[in-house]
C-alpha cells in the first residue's frame, strides 16, 4: 500500500512539474512577443512636407509643441522634426488640433496639454488644414525639443 501512494504522489509530482514548466514556457514566449512590439513602437511623426501634401481626411501622425490651448479642445503649437527618439526640433510651422470628447488620451490627461507641452497627435486631416485628434499622447517627461 505504501509503494502505491509513493507512485501516485510521485505521479502527481511529475504532472505538476510538467505543468508548471509549461507554463514557465508560454510566459517566457508572451514576454519575447512583448518586447519585440514595443521595439517597433516607435513614434513615427510626419514632416513638414507630409503635413502639406496631406489630403482632407487623409491620416496623420505628429509631434507637436503646444503654444497655446483652450476648453472646448483646440490645442495650437509648432509641429517638431524627430531628430533622434528622445530629441525633436522646432519647425516654422504651425499646427492647429480639435480635440473632441471621445479624443483617447494616452500616458496623460487634458489637463497636460498646456504651454510647452509636447503631444503626439494621431487623426485625419480636415478641410481647413486643422488635425481632428483621434488620439493624443503626452510625451513632455520624455523628449527634448531643440
Amino acid at each position: 500500500m505504501n509503494t502505491k501512494n509513493s507512485k501516485l504522489a510521485g505521479y502527481v509530482s511529475w504532472k505538476l512539474m510538467m505543468a508548471l514548466l509549461l507554463l514557465a514556457m508560454l510566459a517566457g514566449f508572451a514576454l519575447r512577443m512583448a518586447t519585440h512590439r514595443m521595439a517597433y513602437m516607435t513614434v513615427l511623426a510626419g514632416s513638414v512636407k507630409d503635413l502639406q501634401q496631406a489630403k482632407p481626411d487623409e491620416r496623420q501622425k505628429l509631434v507637436v509643441e503646444v503654444e497655446e490651448g483652450d476648453q472646448q479642445g483646440t490645442v495650437r503649437g509648432k509641429l517638431l522634426q524627430k531628430k533622434t527618439e528622445e530629441i525633436y526640433n522646432r519647425t516654422s510651422t504651425e499646427v492647429v488640433v480639435r480635440a473632441g470628447s471621445d479624443t483617447k488620451m494616452v500616458m496623460g490627461s487634458r489637463d497636460d496639454i498646456r504651454k510647452s507641452a509636447v503631444i503626439h497627435v494621431t487623426g485625419t486631416v480636415c478641410p481647413d488644414r486643422s488635425i481632428a485628434a483621434e488620439q493624443i499622447v503626452i510625451l513632455t517627461a520624455y523628449v527634448k525639443v531643440q
